[in-house]
């Protein structure tokens, strides 16, 4: 084939933000968004029941119960595959919460209802561990799953009149005869729509009852169906990158939230409307659930990580390039704090403890969003008598816009779009000091294997408005606690990329926010921040670029 027949074939993608991807973006954050609600639906119950005062605000590492000293240890309900346990009773908390076909537990056999009274009490369960011994069909049944996850997009976007859907043989003989190539997709497709159908992927596998090791490598076969069969252009570096990495976090981070929503020792409309937010949050979770047969059957309550939420609503002084002034936009941010650092001695469970946030920038032809995590892989604990540590190796994903990005032209003339996947060391810190104060800290130390920045050089090289990199970065997080008071805090995360794919050079870039919360009733409260953008760009055949952005919010904040 030759080269002019080669570039009939590939379809270059537009330069505006399609509506599927818009739609991948929103319905991501609505997807949070909806863990926020039922959690605090949740909460509001859980208080109202109880005859104690309400908890104050206070991070996870505050709010999770003391441990028993007579109960059996945590890591009873939280080992790894593999692991082997003394008591025979304790393998129902093996069992996948999708309620794979092949868990034969007592504690999955309805329980019998003639007299409630006097039924036995199952043991709650952790939903999100996976099958010690899965069988034949756990493997197998992800491949389905992720072939039928990339046929059902495939066929969305060809009967939708998508270009790229119009693949043919011809297309797959001469993806495996280039290989892959670096593509020049938007960037809101590569760094945040990727990603979410990689966790499609990953679920299929976790929903079966494997672990998460176990669940990556289903990510990477989705990409590599979807790269070379299912689309006309060349097989993609960057998307098999991106897919695999984010669609790991996203997967991990979307399964155990929809677990958490999760009760199978309910019934009624209490159960409907727990499984429908299981299946809202992540549906190929809640999918599985009712093929198997798990969305209606007795079993086992599930153990409720501590989850902490904190929303914030307000205006932001971002503007567009042509003036900050007050109010250009509004902001909604809402972060997940799932799990408690200092629970355990040894953490050797992936995202038993992560944190996960996501916020919009909306005004007048101006939208901007951003993801941002880290999810804790392995970990060793530290504990003294008034201050404790989590020495741990993490696993990172930010994907971030600025409030300068204008509604679907995705122009931007602000200080920079980012896309980071990292892993590395990370340190969690907690020190108590005294009349209810204390305070919570956070380092990382990440290798970014997966970056990219924008450049108004990148297009001359790359077609594209973002140059791809590797590089590091580190980030920092400080919070002085009052129990009931609120907290002021500061954050400061840098990036250092290094150009593989666009304008070569280098991009130092950074973000730095300090911020106060003030707790009026039971959580309500306001706050206000300002945030510094800078940015300090040096290429190799190109003017450098520097750069650097106040703004300032102020905004209602809800912590619960």
């Amino acid at each position: 084939m030759t080269t002019e027949q080669r570039e009939d074939l590939r379809v270059r993608p537009p330069s505006k933000l399609s509506p599927l991807a818009f739609g991948t973006i929103l319905a991501g954050a609505l997807q949070l968004a909806f863990v926020g609600v039922v959690h605090a639906a949740e909460g509001e119950q859980a208080r109202s029941a109880s005859s104690s005062p309400p908890t104050s605000s206070s991070p996870p590492t505050s709010s999770s119960p003391p441990t028993d000293p007579t109960s059996p240890p945590a890591d009873a309900t939280s080992q790894p595959p593999g692991d082997s346990q003394a008591d025979p009773a304790s393998s129902a908390v093996n069992q996948p919460a999708a309620g794979a076909e092949n868990s034969t537990s007592p504690a999955l056999i309805p329980t019998a209802k003639a007299q409630p009274s006097k039924a036995p009490q199952l043991r709650p369960i952790d939903y999100s561990l996976p099958l010690k011994r899965p069988g034949v069909a756990n493997y197998l049944w992800p491949i389905v799953g992720t072939t039928g996850i990339n046929l059902t997009f495939w066929a969305v976007a060809k009967v939708g009149g998508a270009e790229f859907a119009d693949v043919t043989p011809e297309h797959w003989k001469e993806n495996f005869k280039t290989g892959f190539q670096w593509d020049d997709n938007e960037f809101e497709v590569n760094q945040v729509g990727h990603p979410y159908q990689g966790g499609l992927y990953f679920s299929t596998a976790r929903a079966n009852g494997l672990s998460f090791w176990q669940s990556i490598p289903y990510v990477m076969l989705g990409s590599f169906q979807w790269e070379y069969f299912l689309e006309t252009e060349s097989p993609s570096t960057n998307d098999w990158m991106t897919t695999t990495w984010g669609g790991t976090f996203f997967g991990e981070v979307l399964y155990r939230l929809s677990n958490r929503m999760l009760d199978d020792s309910k019934s009624g409309g209490q159960r409907f409307w727990r499984e429908f937010a299981a299946l809202a949050i992540n549906p190929i979770n809640g999918i599985e659930r009712l093929m198997s047969g798990a969305a209606w059957r007795d079993g086992p309550a599930g153990i409720k990580p501590p989850l902490a939420v904190n929303l914030r609503v307000g205006p932001d002084g971002i503007g567009l390039s042509d003036g900050t002034g007050w109010g250009k936009t509004m902001r909604l941010n809402m972060r997940f704090d799932y799990g408690d650092p200092y629970a355990k001695a040894h953490a050797r469970v992936p995202f038993e403890v992560f944190d996960f946030s996501f916020q919009f920038n909306a005004g007048k032809n101006i939208f901007g969003q951003g993801f941002d995590g880290t999810g804790v892989l392995l970990g060793e604990r530290i504990k003294r008598k008034v201050h404790q540590h989590l020495l741990a190796w993490v696993m990172d994903y930010q994907y971030f816009t600025n409030g300068t990005t204008e509604l679907f032209t995705r122009e931007s003339d602000g200080i920079y779009q980012l896309g980071e996947m990292g892993t590395g060391f990370g340190w969690y810190g907690n020190f108590s000091l005294g009349s209810q104060f204390s305070i919570d800290t956070r380092a990382d130390a990440l290798f970014v294997p997966t970056g990219a920045m924008t450049s108004p050089y990148a297009k001359n090289e790359v077609n594209r408005s973002y140059n791809y990199a590797l590089g590091g970065a580190t980030k920092t997080e400080f919070n002085l606690r009052h129990a009931r008071a609120g907290r002021v805090y500061a954050k400061a995360d840098r990036y250092w990329y290094s150009v593989i794919n666009g304008a070569g050079g280098w991009e130092l870039v950074g973000i730095a926010e300090v911020g106060a919360y003030f707790n009026i009733y039971k959580g309500h409260g306001l706050g206000g921040a300002a945030i510094h953008y800078d940015r300090q760009s040096y290429y190799k055949d190109y003017p450098d670029l520097h750069d650097s952005f106040w703004t300032g919010q102020v905004q209602y904040e809800l912590e619960y």
